[in-house]
């Protein structure tokens, strides 16, 4: 998988918001071909995490979903907040952060990932770009860090 050939990759945090009305979003089913495929792309990037659109507007992620907010959303990047966006921030974050004392509808997570997603959606997937973006984990480190008595909770 080869994220060139499909968009342009911007890192996170460089777009101001705009408005912007959503069409339905398509995303890829987790099968286990596209597993493999995130896998490598994960590997590819050094362990960053990437998203992006294919031709067929499809989203794709280099990592698996492992938390549901609510059992019928999976995550997704949307141009203003909803359940979608939020279930991305909070699968990026749940990757860093220790803690495991909130059970949702699908998954356990921490009750601070919970408490920080809609501030991270606010400040990093807002204004991301929409049809590809690359996160540094050094990146979501340093954003946790910033935030008030995270940063000895943060997995190096």
């Amino acid at each position: 998988m080869k994220y060139s050939s499909y968009s342009v990759v911007e890192r996170i945090g460089t777009r101001s918001p705009g408005s912007v009305l959503s069409p339905t979003v398509r995303i890829d089913e987790a099968a286990p071909r596209s597993r493999q495929t995130a896998r490598r792309a994960g590997q590819q990037s050094g362990g960053d995490f990437c998203y992006y659109v294919d031709t067929q507007g499809r989203q794709h992620f280099n990592f698996v979903q492992r938390i549901w907010l609510r059992a019928s959303v999976g995550m997704a990047v949307t141009p203003v907040m909803t359940i979608a966006l939020e279930t991305l921030a909070i699968n990026l974050l749940t990757h860093l952060i220790r803690e495991r004392d909130y059970p949702v509808a699908v998954g356990v997570t921490s009750r601070r990932v919970v408490k920080l997603a809609r501030r991270f959606c606010t400040e990093c997937l807002l204004t991301a770009q929409a049809d590809g973006w690359v996160m540094p984990r050094s990146t979501l480190r340093a954003w946790l860090a910033s935030r008030a008595g995270t940063q000895r909770r943060v997995r190096r």
